[in-house]
């Protein structure tokens, strides 16, 4: 008897054991190491091509949606809004929204509406600032002396935008830029990102500077990693293309080998370059020669990063750094980051308009000395042809 039961028992186990494997091996339902990590998203390369708006002031009669239009026309798929966040100094440790210098929510809410009228995919940026900077400091600097205040602060500054931008379906919200003194702060960050999250249903990033983005440790609570590109690619050399690219060869190496390591798209939340013939050496600094415009230099900035970067399979896009925000900005003159009415526009318009972000134009003959552009070109490079444009 007591055999019996045992040989019933085992055919039971048999039996159900069975019907586990089959279970287990049913299309989709295996678990094996290779399935994406949790938040890991597929986005195609330069699905998001587009220029930052700064939001500068409160003033109802400001024209932001004139600039919106603006870039619309230009070919971008994506605009990136960015606001500001306050506080008086480096060691302060309280962050407050000025009323006369950031646009109130509903017309923030208007104007995302009104972005998303016109067929661009928002990204929001809140950025702190500085009121009153004392010698050296900026952002990446601060050095609160209370850091559970400070944070106490910024959390509600953020969470603030995130649900914000959760109502106005906005696809993107940076969760920080460049506070590059408090990215050591692993636990915090991810206590802030974890907030976030709940409030917000979409992509989250963080911009991280050019040189700092591998100390950070929170990238896996992220979809998307944020960098700048303010690299140093000539150390004083003429600004050819030839000569961009070959610097953009191994920094592009270094990047790609490590973003491997992480599993995350890029995102390059600022693309850009200052007007002025130092700007290939020190594009971080748009106050160096402000008295030396050189058009073609800076043309020449964003033909090389677009070769290097465009149609890269790691890169989800591109957000030009800036678009002009008030009446007069832009020109041949002006020493400005703003690519509206310069030669750097007509090569960022080809490829914000190219298919995933890589260019559409006809291979180009290199240029010959011409009167109407500077001398910082005559290499013999094959540089596209660049004329002198109204722009956008």
């Amino acid at each position: 008897m007591r055999r019996d039961k045992l040989t019933i028992l085992a055919i039971f186990l048999v039996v159900v054991g069975g019907t586990v494997l089959l279970e287990l091996l049913r299309p989709g339902q295996v678990q094996t190491e290779a399935a994406a990590p949790a938040g890991e998203l597929a986005i195609a390369p330069g699905e998001y091509r587009g220029l930052s708006l700064q939001l500068h002031t409160a003033d109802p009669s400001h024209p932001w949606e004139k600039y919106v239009d603006e870039i619309a026309q230009t070919g971008a798929n994506t605009i990136k809004l960015v606001v500001a966040g306050f506080q008086e100094n480096g060691t302060s440790t309280s962050i407050f929204i000025e009323a006369r210098k950031v646009p109130s929510t509903e017309r923030l809410r208007a104007l995302i509406a009104h972005c998303r009228k016109r067929n661009l995919r928002v990204v929001l940026m809140p950025i702190v600032l500085l009121e009153n900077p004392r010698d050296g400091e900026w952002r990446g600097r601060i050095s609160p002396s209370s850091w559970d205040d400070w944070w106490e602060d910024y959390t509600n500054y953020v969470l603030h935008y995130a649900r914000l931008a959760a109502d106005c379906d906005v696809e993107i919200l940076m969760v920080g830029s460049e506070l590059i003194s408090t990215e050591t702060q692993t636990r915090r960050w991810q206590d802030l990102i974890a907030r976030v999250r709940k409030a917000f249903r979409g992509k989250l990033s963080y911009s991280a500077n050019w040189d700092h983005y591998t100390p950070i440790k929170f990238w896996d609570r992220l979809d998307l990693i944020g960098m700048t590109t303010y690299y140093d690619l000539t150390g004083g050399d003429e600004p050819t293309v030839e000569r961009l690219m070959k610097s953009w060869g191994p920094i592009k190496k270094d990047v790609l080998t490590w973003q491997r390591t992480i599993g995350k798209p890029i995102l390059f939340t600022e693309v850009g370059w200052p007007n002025q013939k130092t700007c290939a050496q020190y594009p971080w600094d748009y106050y160096r020669s402000t008295d030396s415009p050189d058009p073609l230099a800076q043309a020449n900035c964003f033909e090389a990063f677009f070769r290097t970067w465009a149609g890269e399979k790691a890169v989800a896009g591109f957000l030009i750094w800036e678009w002009r925000n008030a009446p007069g900005q832009g020109g041949p003159e002006d020493t400005s980051y703003i690519p509206c009415g310069k030669l750097a526009m007509k090569v960022i318009d080809k490829y914000l308009r190219g298919a995933n972000g890589v260019a559409q134009a006809k291979t180009a003959k290199s240029p010959t000395a011409r009167s109407d552009v500077p001398s910082s070109n005559k290499g013999g490079s094959p540089e596209p042809v660049l004329t002198p444009t109204d722009g956008q």
